[in-house]
């Protein structure tokens, strides 16, 4: 069954639509890598930081990436986007299981919801600057 889990980042969980903005995505196809930039709203995090904390996320060994618009995702009654944390991971999906399946991988799956949109991936590893 799917575990869903907040990600602690260095001032910890985040949580709120206006946890994180996203303003910067770059997709290297041929490196199989993702980064994103953008900025955090610290009083939304769990050890509360006054302003706005600038971030960088890399997330390796990209095998899924999926981007959705936060007001279509809420629509979708397949998809649970209202639980959890603003950034999440995500154990014991269809999905690992699927890529497990089909190429072997055991990757990471989760989940980045900023004011716009909800991010998606399954990778190797990630990295997380502030």
């Amino acid at each position: 069954m799917p575990q869903i889990k907040a990600v602690q980042t260095p001032i910890g969980a985040l949580y709120g639509r206006d946890a994180i903005y996203l303003d910067h995505v770059h997709m290297n196809y041929s490196k199989k890598e993702l980064v994103l930039k953008g900025e955090i709203n610290g009083g939304l995090a769990a050890e509360a930081t006054d302003g706005f904390v600038p971030y960088e996320l890399i997330f390796t060994e990209v095998y899924y990436f999926n981007m959705i618009e936060l007001d279509v995702a809420l629509h979708l009654s397949d998809r649970e986007y209202t639980q959890g944390s603003s950034f999440d991971e995500l154990t014991d999906t269809p999905l690992l299981a699927t890529i497990a399946s089909a190429r072997g991988k055991n990757l990471k799956h989760l989940m980045l919801k900023t004011y716009d949109d909800i991010v998606e991936i399954a990778c190797g590893d990630y990295k997380m600057t502030i």
